[in-house]
């Protein structure tokens, strides 16, 4: 128990350790505010994009009927976890009810809601399991149905525009095309240039590409973590709300879902298919929420306060949900 609780501890804290140069780099002035939206459109639209083909492209499992069945069942309970965390969510801030209101709720359902499953959750994953490309490739299943609500109903509660729903934002954003491509180079292995002996220099084209993500995303969140004041962080009871949504009650509810599967002993000998969609929800809060704030001029303030608390406190929620996801 100890040594879970502790590499969980460890990774975390990895993972902390590159928010302290974009704070940093902030505080000496050395990056400037409008600097973000460069940075956010870089970790957006090249860096997920990338890990998502590595996944896929580098050292796959057998492309096997069972492995893309197990895909689909994967994809299914990933829609559903997040569809029932989105419902949660709505219910715990409908008391904010004042059309003043309306943009700070939307926020906080939106973190409640998604969390940081491709920027935390796969290099997470990466590191707990040692590399497991079973688990690697589940996450990303899951990030593919994320994503498909993400770019959708996501990118409405942060703008306001119904015209951010629509399938062809959802088929055509980076996240989904990098899905897409990583999907077909793992079915159709002989035209997947990443995975040959022959050119094996150019694995590296998506491996740091790809490896930036982490990085990147925590070193936004140390530029921005810059910018809020303790009180801002710390003093908004309204972020310990959507933090216990986000880190507890996500979790929760995605272990419910699946446990009938786990009871009757379904998928015994490829875990990960129901362990990927609980592992992910019990991520912190999704980083997608301050670059969408950032992209389409949201609650910058309130998002980033949201996730930074939220992600600082996964670091005591995450050692036992994964203590419980072992067991």
């Amino acid at each position: 128990m100890l040594q879970i609780i502790e590499k969980v501890c460890i990774i975390m804290l990895v993972l902390f350790a590159f928010a302290i140069p974009g704070f940093a780099l902030r505080k000496s002035n050395l990056v400037r505010p409008e600097s973000m939206y460069s940075l956010a459109n870089i970790l957006l639209y090249l860096c997920q994009p990338m890990l998502t083909v590595k996944a896929f492209a580098i050292d796959p499992l057998p492309p096997t009927g069972e492995v893309l069945l197990n895909f689909l069942y994967v994809f299914l309970l990933s829609l559903a976890a997040v569809m029932l965390t989105f419902g949660a969510s709505k219910l715990v801030f409908h008391y904010m009810k004042a059309p003043e209101e309306r943009r700070a709720r939307d926020v906080l359902v939106f973190i409640g809601t998604f969390s940081n499953c491709a920027f935390v959750g796969i290099p997470f994953i990466d590191m707990f399991t040692g590399g497991n490309s079973e688990a690697m490739m589940y996450i990303i299943v899951f990030t593919a149905a994320f994503n498909l609500i993400l770019w959708t109903l996501g990118a409405y509660l942060i703008t306001q525009d119904k015209s951010q729903i629509s399938v062809r934002k959802a088929l055509l954003n980076p996240c989904t095309i990098g899905a897409a491509v990583g999907l077909l180079l793992f079915c159709v292995p002989q035209i997947n240039i990443f995975n040959m002996d022959a050119v094996s220099e150019l694995q590296q084209i998506v491996v740091y590409t790809g490896n930036m993500t982490a990085p990147l995303s925590m070193m936004i969140v140390g530029i921005r973590m810059a910018e809020l004041s303790p009180r801002t962080l710390f003093c908004d009871k309204r972020i310990y709300l959507c933090a216990f949504v986000r880190l507890v009650l996500s979790f929760g509810l995605t272990y419910l879902l699946v446990l009938p599967f786990r009871l009757a002993g379904l998928f015994a000998d490829s875990p990960y298919v129901l362990l990927a969609p609980v592992i992910a929800m019990a991520m912190p809060p999704a980083s997608s929420v301050v670059a969408f704030a950032e992209k389409y001029e949201g609650e910058k303030e309130l998002a980033a306060a949201a996730f930074t608390t939220g992600t600082l406190l996964s670091l005591f929620t995450l050692p036992f949900a994964l203590l419980l996801v072992s067991m």
